[in-house]
């Protein structure tokens, strides 16, 4: 025979917070890594200008906005400006791999907003437009020298923007038997010739290719083998986590007096870029680079975990990207504040590689409510506020059971705000872990 329950225990019992508490509490299990937070700092100079201008009208998360059009703004200026690192020339090149689940994401929406900035600015960037990435050959003959004077296949313009709406399907096809895809990629990151033994004369000299890729978390963690990581393969992309920034039912798109004066803008950086050559740091920017920054971006580099494979570029990558920054504002000088961009920038892409690479199960809800309570930081969220999040269309003991997951690993917590009347009772990211994601 049990023993009878008090009417306290029963209460207890079928409140949500109590048995989630009881539930973390005894079998000690943390929630999964968090979607990453994006720090304004990176929406910077024109490219932050282009991103801003265009958020009211598109569901498209601004951070997936802000690296296809860092993409291809490098791919359009072409191969002229670059960063040196040691004795490695570094072109403007920027691969972002847009992380979405599908539906939610906006993956498509993103590239789409960026790309129609430079649809407009009349420099020719239709025309530099392909997909379907099939093999290392098939890459080549796209930009390929000419073999003569009368070639008609060959060409002298090596520029290339390569968008891949379907991403796992390029990896597939880069692990097949005899595949050249995944050699010539790591070679067109790097600006390298690119060139095949199989035939003669058969190459693509210089070639700036830029490569924005689109692929659910899912599909990446069943399709990446540890040997792909280690390997290359996938450490040239900049790997971004994008969702729905918000529920527009009829979004207007960008207004015709924004899109034609900021089109105006870019295409006059850009010719102004196109003029550059090597881009180097200035006396603060040194500074910035050796006392904090390198160390912070190359820390990872002995540590042996997938997510760390996926990042081992950070550093040339802050430097591509402030660069890229410093171009479109016609300088051949990086300042302190193109590093801090950048470098927000990398570590939302840092970031964004251990919440894709976790392999510990999520519910796209709590997700959603960590991103915006980590955006929120010190001030937190209401509860309407949180369910603003879902249209309010999540019923209360829904959010009851979502509110009590994030309070009872204490990575989250509540407090009281005073209001000059009944105080308001908040939600945020504790202190403490607040410092652990942000240290000073």
């Amino acid at each position: 025979m049990t023993n009878p329950l008090d009417a306290n225990t029963i209460l207890e019992n079928l409140d949500a917070h109590a048995a989630i508490t009881r539930l973390h509490r005894d079998l000690d299990v943390g929630l999964p890594a968090p979607p990453p937070a994006a720090d304004p700092a990176m929406f910077y100079g024109l490219p932050g200008e282009l991103v801003k201008a265009a958020d009211p009208s598109t569901e498209a998360d601004p951070v997936g906005v802000l690296a296809s059009a860092l993409a291809a703004c490098g791919a359009v200026i072409g191969s002229g400006p670059y960063v040196q690192i040691g004795n490695t020339r570094h072109p403007l090149l920027i691969w972002p791999l847009l992380f979405g689940r599908t539906g939610s994401g906006r993956k498509g929406q993103a590239t789409d907003t960026a790309e129609i900035f430079l649809h407009h600015a009349g420099i020719g960037y239709a025309d530099l437009c392909v997909t379907g990435l099939s093999s290392g050959e098939g890459l080549i003959e796209r930009i390929r020298d000419p073999e003569s004077p009368d070639d008609p296949g060959g060409t002298m313009d090596k520029r290339l923007s390569v968008t891949e709406p379907e991403f796992s399907t390029v990896m597939a096809r880069a692990k097949r038997e005899g595949s050249t895809l995944g050699t010539m990629l790591r070679q067109a990151w790097d600006g390298r010739t690119l060139a095949v033994l199989t035939r003669t004369a058969y190459r693509a000299s210089n070639p700036h290719i830029a490569i924005i890729g689109h692929i659910t978390p899912k599909e990446f963690r069943l399709r990446v083998a540890e040997a792909d990581m280690a390997g290359g393969s996938y450490n040239r992309f900049l790997p971004i986590y994008v969702e729905r920034s918000k529920r527009l039912p009829i979004p207007e798109g960008v207004p015709p007096e924004v899109l034609a004066e900021l089109s105006g803008r870019l295409h006059d950086a850009i010719k102004q870029a196109r003029q550059i050559r090597r881009i180097a740091l200035d006396a603060d920017a040194r500074a910035l680079w050796s006392a904090e920054l390198y160390e912070e971006f190359t820390a990872a580099d002995d540590e042996d975990h997938a997510w760390t494979e996926f990042t081992r570029r950070s550093a040339p990558y802050c430097l591509r990207i402030s660069a890229l920054y410093a171009a479109l504002d016609a300088r051949s000088h990086i300042t302190t504040a193109d590093l801090e961009a950048a470098a927000a920038l990398v570590r939302y892409s840092i970031a964004s590689a251990v919440y894709v690479l976790d392999k510990q199960l999520r519910d796209p809800k709590i997700d959603r409510i960590r991103r915006a309570l980590d955006q929120a930081a010190g001030t937190g969220l209401t509860r309407s506020e949180i369910s603003a999040l879902f249209s309010r269309n999540v019923p209360k003991q829904t959010l009851d059971e979502l509110l009590a997951s994030l309070t009872a690993t204490g990575q989250y917590e509540t407090f009281t705000q005073p209001t000059g009347g009944r105080p308001s009772i908040r939600y945020r990211r504790t202190p403490n872990e607040e410092r652990r994601n942000n240290p000073s």
